[in-house]
């Protein structure tokens, strides 16, 4: 019932250019979470968030001379699948122009001394990566949280819908029951199925008729 995880690595990437995330609630659902996180955790501003087409959102990260960010969700199947690309092209053209004057300063007045102004550069770059590398850590961390709220509040809704909708539990027990039997020689897999559901927060009863409305099964 968990989705997908990147194998966390020994060491934080450098300046990592493009990640996918993995997780189990609807695309929309994960759209307005991640800018939830852009606001919360980044303390991004709205305006600084730009809304494209087809669940896909742009933000800066860093400042002025960040990295660029683009988030575009994809459903397959019941996952929502982030890709994440990181653009550095602002922080490459500042480099080049830092550079291009530390060079010219350099030759005009005859010293290597002004070379040393790149090395202001360096912190900058720094906090750059830093960044991103805290907002993959935080989306990392968030994604179970939001899979676990996604499915308490589908939770409340089956429980509402059921208690509108009274079902004979025992009767939709006995029509699962034969139709593995018929199909499995066995409950083993219903068991496990009920089990699982349990374990997710659902008592005996709903778990069944949660497995009931999957697999189709009524008392009419």
């Amino acid at each position: 019932m968990g989705s997908h995880r990147e194998s966390p690595s020994v060491l934080p990437p450098i300046f990592p250019s493009y990640r996918r995330r993995y997780v189990r609630v609807p695309p929309e659902y994960a759209y307005e979470s991640i800018i939830h996180i852009l606001r919360k955790n980044l303390e991004i501003k709205d305006e600084e968030i730009k809304h494209l087409r087809n669940l896909t959102l742009r933000t800066s990260l860093g400042g002025r001379i960040g990295v660029n960010l683009t988030i575009h969700i994809v459903k397959e199947g019941e996952i929502s699948v982030l890709n994440l690309k990181f653009n550095y092209k602002r922080m490459i053209v500042s480099a080049s122009l830092l550079l291009l004057a530390t060079i010219i300063l350099s030759l005009l007045f005859k010293t290597s001394l002004p070379i040393l102004g790149l090395a202001i550069f360096l912190p900058i770059a720094y906090q750059v990566n830093l960044k991103v590398i805290k907002f993959l850590n935080i989306l990392t961390e968030t994604l179970p949280f939001l899979e676990r709220e996604y499915a308490y509040q589908m939770l409340l809704k089956d429980r509402e819908r059921w208690r509108k909708h009274r079902k004979d539990v025992e009767a939709l027990y006995e029509k699962l029951r034969k139709k593995h039997i018929e199909t499995w020689g066995n409950t083993n897999v219903l068991e496990y199925k009920i089990q699982e559901y349990q374990s997710a927060g659902l008592t005996y009863e709903e778990a069944i008729m949660k497995i009931a409305e999957e697999e189709g099964i009524t008392t009419d």
